[in-house]
C-alpha cells in the first residue's frame, strides 16, 4: 500500500487497469481451483455424503482405502498398467509420425493436418467409431483377421483375459498420437542442419544419426510429452466410462472411474476426496522421479 501511494498519477492509473483486466482470472482461480483444492483437502478427513454437514472423522478414509478396499488396489494397477505400457508406446508412435511427416515434399501439410485431425475429433464420437472398429462380431478388424482365417479377441469385451481389454483401450488412445507429433515435428525442425552436414561428411547413415543425433536433440521434448502423458495417463476416465463401464470384470475400472463412483454415484465424496490426493501423491511422486532422472537422459544443445 506505502509502495502504492508512491507511485505517480500514471503508475496508479497502469497498475489499477492492470488489476482491474487481472481481476476475473484472479476471482476465477481463488473460486474455482484454490477454494476447492482447499476444500477437498478438508472433505477427504470428514464423512461427506453432499446433503448432511460434513462430518470429522480424521484418517478413517484413508484407513478404509488401504485395509479394507480391494476395488482401491484393483484400480491403482488398472491405472499404472495403463501408465505403463500407454506412455512408451504415445512416445514412440508420435515419434515415429514426426519422422515420417518431417520431409519436404508435395502436399505434406495435407498429411500433417490429417495425422492432427483426430485430436479435435469428439472424444465421445472417438469412442462410438472404435466400439465399431473392435466390435467382436462383426467389427471391423475381426472381419479383416477372419478374412484370413484368424479369430479375433473380444477386444473390449474380452471376458477371457484382463489384459486384453486394457490393451483395447490403449491402442484406442494411439489413435490421437498426432497431438504429440506436432510437437516432436517442431522439435525436429529446429535441430541446426549442419550437424547432419558434418555428420553426412563423416560418413553416417540414417539410424546413426537417428540415435546419435536427433534423438539425444529432442530429449527435452520427449521430456516434456513423458510429463503430460503420465499425468494424463492416471487421469484415464472417458473411454472406460462411454465403452466398458470398467468391465468386463473389473480390468478397465480405473482409478479415475472408480473416484466418479465413489462421488457421484455412492455419494461418498469425503472417501473421493481422500481417493484423489492419493492420486495426486501418486501423480507427483511419480513425477519427481522422472524429473530426477532427467538429468542423465536429457541433452540441451550448447550446454
Amino acid at each position: 500500500m506505502l509502495g502504492f501511494k508512491n507511485m505517480s498519477r500514471l503508475e496508479r492509473q497502469e497498475a489499477v487497469s492492470g488489476i482491474t483486466f487481472a481481476a476475473p482470472f484472479i476471482i476465477g482461480m481463488i473460486v474455482f481451483t484454490s477454494f476447492p483444492f482447499i476444500a477437498s483437502l478438508y472433505l477427504s478427513f470428514t464423512n461427506y455424503d453432499m446433503i448432511s454437514t460434513p462430518k470429522w472423522i480424521g484418517l478413517q478414509n484413508y484407513k478404509i482405502l488401504f485395509t479394507k478396499d480391494p476395488l482401491f488396489y484393483t484400480s491403482l494397477w488398472n491405472t499404472l498398467f495403463h501408465v505403463v505400457v500407454s506412455t512408451p508406446l504415445g512416445i514412440i508412435v508420435g515419434i515415429a509420425l514426426a519422422l515420417l511427416l518431417n520431409s519436404k515434399v508435395k502436399g505434406i501439410s495435407v498429411y500433417r493436418t490429417m495425422y492432427y485431425l483426430p485430436n479435435v475429433v469428439s472424444i465421445v464420437a472417438m469412442a462410438f467409431l472404435w466400439m465399431w472398429i473392435f466390435q467382436p462380431n462383426f467389427g471391423l478388424i475381426n472381419q479383416i483377421l477372419g478374412f484370413f482365417g484368424i479369430e479375433g479377441p473380444g477386444w473390449y469385451m474380452d471376458n477371457t483375459s484382463t489384459i486384453i481389454p486394457k490393451l483395447t483401450l490403449i491402442l484406442m488412445g494411439l489413435w490421437t498420437a498426432g497431438g504429440s507429433m506436432v510437437i516432436y515435428l517442431a522439435a525436429l525442425q529446429d535441430i541446426p542442419g549442419e550437424i547432419y552436414e558434418a555428420a553426412l561428411l563423416d560418413g553416417a547413415g540414417y539410424f546413426r544419426k537417428l540415435f546419435k543425433i536427433t534423438l539425444p536433440l529432442i530429449t527435452p521434448t520427449i521430456f516434456f510429452n513423458l510429463i503430460t502423458t503420465v499425468i494424463g495417463g492416471f487421469q484415464m476416465f472417458t473411454l472406460s466410462y462411454i465403452m466398458t463401464n470398467g468391465g468386463p470384470g473389473t480390468s478397465t475400472y480405473y482409478f479415475g472411474y472408480y473416484l466418479y463412483n465413489k462421488a457421484f454415484s455412492d455419494y461418498q465424496m469425503g472417501m473421493a476426496s481422500a481417493m484423489s490426493w492419493l492420486l495426486l501423491a501418486i501423480t507427483m511422486l511419480i513425477t519427481w522421479i522422472i524429473f530426477k532422472s532427467s538429468k542423465r537422459w536429457v541433452f540441451y544443445l550448447g550446454e
